[in-house]
């Protein structure tokens, strides 16, 4: 699959999981590639309020964008 323009865009073809006023997760269900690294992501977190605190339930490595309106863009791999 082609790079994805802009986030919207790439949500548009992810799963969402779970949302509140906090931040926002969708499942990469169809191996869409990171645009920080270019791997396969497993989950996008987008966070929508300044601070956030995540709690991982599990080690996994992290690449890091943000939004066009600057809100940071989480893609986690494991």
């Amino acid at each position: 699959m082609e790079e994805m323009d802009t986030p919207d865009e790439l949500v548009s073809y992810l799963t969402p999981r779970e949302k509140n006023e906090m931040m926002a997760t969708y499942q990469n269900t169809t191996a869409i590639a990171c645009p920080a690294c270019g791997d396969p992501f497993d989950y996008l977190i987008v966070c929508k309020q300044d601070p956030t605190s995540l709690s991982l339930s599990e080690v996994m490595d992290l690449c890091v964008s943000t939004s066009e309106d600057g809100n940071p863009l989480l893609y986690t791999h494991r």
